[in-house]
Parts: structure tokens; C-alpha cells; sequence
């Protein structure tokens, strides 16, 4: 699927308009603790998921679907250096296209991470651990040591949402972004119930995928590919000339 230039504008200014109400709703609602408070028992000050779940459970919501991105990003990144030498665009453009989004979203969503200062539930004072609570409207935005604001867990899986952007038909692309948002909601929940990220995190890790997936796809289909084509046609002029 590709995008028009006036579908891009309309899909990013709906994700930065969504961006905001999530940056108004984390800090002038209390939703994000409302919904925290569902996963943390404080009569035994533990969470949903306390540590010996997670140590039961890591390999597969944690470790596994880390591996798994990665996976799939490696996977990709053969798929297109495989379509380039091939001269096959599509498998060229969907390779390209997963492998940056793998890429790219999680290094966004880790520097945000280190400049937004928001601690985890988990290490906040409500919850049993050294630090007030704050939010990103707060004077002291930015200035303490927290790194839980985007969601990190979850981009990875968000990122998938580019396959999206890479299938032919309407149900293939439905499907697509059926199951890999159920992937990125499963990372993203997981992390809540282990008290490392409130739902704000989550929702602006998937926001930022999105928007990602937009400049991602403009880069490739309007850069990326035609300088390829007109590389590969420059090659095949040449070698008939020589022939």
C-alpha cells in the first residue's frame, strides 16, 4: 500500500493530534493511575505479574518477543537486500520497508525515553518505591532520572504494525494490523502488570510507531525506490551498451 501525500498529512496530523490528548490525559487525568492501581496489590506490595511470574514467564512475553522483533527485522533486511539483486520491487519494498521500522521505531521511542525523566510506576512512592510521582506537563519535566516514558517493550511490537504498509489487498492488510497490534498490546500490557509502564506509555509508543510507519514509507517510496530504479536502469542501459 502506498500513501498519497494528502493521506500522509491526514494520518500524521491525526497522530500528533492524539499525541497531544494522550500528553493532556497523562497529566491532568488520573486514568493512568486508576487503571495502575488494577494491577498492584498493596496489602503484599507486589504486582500483577510479581517476579516469579515474570522469571516463569519472561521467555516468552519478554525475551521471546524481543527475539522475535528481531527476528523479523534480520529477516527482512535479507528479504531486501534479496529483492534488490533479484530486480524484485515489491519484495525489495516490503524488506526495506519492516527493516527500518524494526530499526527505527524502538531508537525513537529509547531517546525519547532518556529525555522525558517520567519514572515507572514501579519506582514511584504510591507504589512502594523511592520516587514522587510526576508527568510531563510538570515543572520538572525532563530534569529527574526516570527513562519509562514512551513504552520501550511495546515499540518493538508496534513496529510490526509496517506490515501494513507492505501487503497487497484489503483483508491482508486488515489481518496484518489485527496481529501485529495484538502483539504490540501484549508487550505494552505485560509491562503494566509488572508495574513498568502506565498506559499512556504504551498508547504514545504505538502512536509514534504509527507515525513512524508514515515518514518510513514516504522515505522509501518517494527516495529510497525510484533512486534504486533509476540506478538499476543506468546499469541496464549500460551493459546493453557494452553488449
Amino acid at each position: 500500500m502506498t500513501l498519497s501525500g494528502r493521506s500522509a498529512l491526514w494520518q500524521s496530523a491525526l497522530c500528533l493530534f492524539l499525541m497531544a490528548v494522550v500528553v493532556l490525559a497523562e497529566s491532568c487525568t488520573g486514568l493512568d493511575l486508576f487503571i495502575q492501581r488494577h494491577w498492584y496489590d498493596a496489602s503484599r506490595g507486589l504486582w500483577a505479574v510479581d517476579p516469579a511470574v515474570h522469571q516463569t514467564w519472561r521467555w516468552l512475553f519478554y525475551d521471546g518477543a524481543k527475539r522475535f522483533v528481531a527476528v523479523v527485522g534480520a529477516l527482512s533486511l535479507a528479504l531486501a537486500a534479496w529483492g534488490c539483486a533479484s530486480g524484485r520491487r515489491a519484495l525489495f519494498r516490503a524488506g526495506l520497508l519492516m527493516a527500518l521500522s524494526c530499526a527505527a521505531t524502538p531508537l525513537l521511542v529509547s531517546a525519547l525515553k532518556a529525555v522525558t525523566g517520567i519514572y515507572c510506576p514501579r519506582q514511584l512512592e504510591i507504589f512502594g518505591g523511592h520516587a514522587p510521582y510526576g508527568h510531563l506537563l510538570s515543572p520538572a519535566f525532563g530534569a529527574s532520572g526516570g527513562r519509562c516514558f514512551p513504552g520501550g517493550h511495546a515499540s518493538g511490537g508496534f513496529a510490526l504494525t509496517m506490515l501494513f504498509f507492505c501487503l497487497p489487498g484489503r483483508g491482508a492488510r486488515g489481518a496484518a494490523m489485527v496481529v501485529t497490534l495484538g502483539i504490540g498490546w501484549t508487550m505494552g500490557l505485560y509491562q503494566m502488570m509488572r508495574g513498568e509502564h502506565f498506559l499512556s506509555h504504551t498508547v504514545m509508543s504505538m502512536l509514534l510507531a504509527w507515525q513512524m510507519n508514515v515518514l518510513l514509507v514516504l522515505l522509501v517510496d518517494r527516495a529510497l525506490l525510484p533512486a534504486w530504479k533509476k540506478r538499476r536502469d543506468r546499469r541496464a542501459g549500460a551493459a546493453e551498451h557494452d553488449g
